[in-house]
């Protein structure tokens, strides 16, 4: 297979769902996430419809987080159907015994961080494991290496404000850059050491309504996508007390940088107060806000119009409907603040809204919104999914 071509590969469309370990479930009690914890919460990813867990600091600085407990998830999580993949910091010595360990412990794939020059080795170890996966960003100038990675990780979209034209430009950036490498995009609007969507995008009711606009952009677009765990439940950034930070990054700077505790905040699961079922300990390692005790994974799985359901609506028909065939896009002309764009080959349109009055929508039926919708007209800060027609016009917004 040609580098760079991912036809009959299992992460060709996929969706890839990072797990910031500490904050995801505690299984043994001690207020901190682990892997038991991760591999008890399985089934919610199967829920979800994600393809693989990607994993993030699985094993603690102080050696807990023991290999069986790494086995144990990876046997169950493949089980389920689910890939496993690894952050991995490279070291200019032991790389190829490092990757072969891992890779006869089942690991599916990598992220690897460090110099580039370290790649070549990951790619030849790979290469000899039908299936395996290796992830790395992607950047303009970027140019195609024999021992590049499978998938280009784009933060573009991620960094973009919240505005049609720099929207646009970053999708169009990023897909050029990606081409140019000979990989599928991999786009993402959240990790673990950014502020997360929801409250970048504008904080409280305005901020979620962007985000889940922004999924729909984000997902139907051509390559892979990575979820960040709590995403999903329109989970906002916490300002945390000083007492309660615990990010190197804020000591480091005295203060004046305020780290990344606030989008680490542990999963509120069920219940109506903290830890929302997140650990036996009602001590958790960073505190979880009781306001949260609206966006459990329990209260939104029981509302069709939630966050949650909204992602789990919008795997599925990434994942099913023929409308999301095709790796080109084409742009229609749009009013100010606005775009669409359609999948060549699939016929997918996706409709963004980022301006301040309703827009009347293209031709074409209706898959799914973001928000209500007013006699077919998309309003501010809404995104649409529809099949556009065979033919027709390549603009909308006009009565």
């Amino acid at each position: 297979m040609e580098r760079g071509d991912s036809r009959d590969e299992w992460w060709e469309n996929a969706t890839f769902y990072q797990v910031y370990v500490r904050s995801f479930a505690d299984a043994d009690g001690d207020g901190v996430g682990d892997l038991d914890g991760v591999r008890e919460r399985l089934g919610y990813l199967d829920l979800l419809g994600v393809d693989a867990l990607w994993l993030t600091e699985p094993f603690r600085p102080d050696g807990e987080g023991d290999l069986p407990s790494f086995d144990r998830l990876v046997a169950d999580a493949h089980r389920d159907g689910l890939k496993v993949i690894l952050d991995l910091g490279v070291q200019r010595d032991d790389l190829d015994r490092t990757l072969r360990f891992w890779l006869d412990r089942g690991v599916d794939g990598f992220r690897v961080t460090g110099e580039p020059g370290a790649h070549r080795v990951l790619r030849q170890v790979l290469d000899e494991r039908p299936g395996t996966v290796a992830v790395d960003e992607v950047w303009p100038t970027d140019d195609p290496r024999p021992y590049g990675p499978h998938l280009g990780l784009t933060f573009r979209l991620m960094l973009a404000e919240y505005d049609g034209v720099e929207l646009r430009t970053a999708i169009d950036a990023s897909l050029d850059a990606a081409a140019m490498a000979k990989v599928p995009p991999m786009w993402l609007l959240s990790t673990d050491d950014i502020v997360r969507q929801a409250t970048r995008y504008g904080d409280g009711p305005l901020g979620t309504q962007r985000a889940r606009a922004m999924v729909l952009v984000e997902l139907g677009l051509p390559g892979v996508v990575l979820l960040y765990n709590g995403e999903e439940l329109g989970l906002p950034n916490v300002a945390l007390p000083e007492w309660a930070i615990q990010d190197p990054e804020y000591f480091r700077s005295g203060g004046q940088v305020p780290g990344r505790d606030g989008c680490r905040v542990p999963l509120p699961w069920e219940g109506a107060e903290p830890p929302f079922g997140f650990s036996p300990n009602a001590s958790t390692w960073l505190p979880i806000p009781p306001e949260w005790a609206k966006l459990t994974v329990e209260r939104q799985l029981e509302d069709a119009d939630s966050t949650l359901s909204l992602y789990r609506q919008a795997i599925e028909l990434r994942k099913t409907n023929t409308a999301f065939r095709g790796a080109e896009l084409e742009w229609y002309g749009a009013p100010a603040g606005c775009f669409a764009y359609r999948r060549k080959g699939g016929g997918l349109v996706c409709v963004l809204n980022a301006s301040d009055t309703a827009v009347p929508l293209p031709a074409g039926e209706i898959l799914l919104v973001s928000g209500p919708l007013n006699d077919r007209h998309l309003p501010p800060n809404t995104a649409a999914w529809l099949v556009a027609p065979t033919s027709g016009t390549r603009a909308f917004g006009a009565s």
